[in-house]
């Protein structure tokens, strides 16, 4: 009688740890999250792969794509392999209706470099950036991510382009992790 409650023990013991690894996997699995956006008729689509989720973080992202209108475009935190991924979209128009869309990029660090900033037009073309301000280092299987020399210019240099072009915010859309 005495080996029979053991067995149970253990079994049900057994059976409670690899239902607790099951809900974890669930977490760590390879998926994909479209986050569709419009800005002045044009359609805008953010598409990320997620290798990676635990709660409450967002996922981690190994690659993100954007769509806008027919054009597609890499992200330049994938081409460049940084660790930001695309948080935001914002749509703005410029006093002469134009259409603008601006992706803001992050690593959810508290740094000067830990985040930056990509506008477009809705032709998908890159009009400005402040990623410059962004020096990469890589060294063999790392990547260093510091200020550049030129930081406070480029900076500048974003923000008088943003608002040269007389930009006012028509919507805001956090991407879907």
């Amino acid at each position: 009688m005495r080996w029979f409650k053991k067995f149970w023990v253990v079994l049900v013991f057994v059976l409670v740890l690899l239902q607790g690894q099951s809900w974890s996997e669930e977490n760590r699995r390879d998926y994909t999250v479209q986050t569709d956006f419009n800005c002045g008729g044009v359609d805008v689509k953010v598409i990320t792969h997620c290798i990676y989720k635990e709660e409450p973080l967002p996922c981690l992202s190994d690659n993100q794509n954007i769509i806008i209108g027919n054009k597609k475009i890499v992200s330049s935190s994938t081409l460049l392999k940084l660790d930001h991924s695309i948080y935001e979209i914002a749509c703005y128009k410029s006093n002469n209706n134009e259409w603008f869309i601006e992706l803001y990029y992050s690593n959810l660090g508290n740094c000067p470099v830990c985040e930056y900033y990509e506008l477009y037009n809705v032709n998908g073309n890159l009009v400005a950036t402040d990623r410059e301000k962004l020096r990469v280092i890589h060294n063999h299987d790392s990547i260093k991510i510091i200020k550049s020399k030129n930081y406070n210019e480029v900076v500048k240099k974003y923000r008088e382009i943003f608002n040269k072009l007389k930009l006012k915010k028509v919507n805001l859309k956090d991407i879907n992790r």
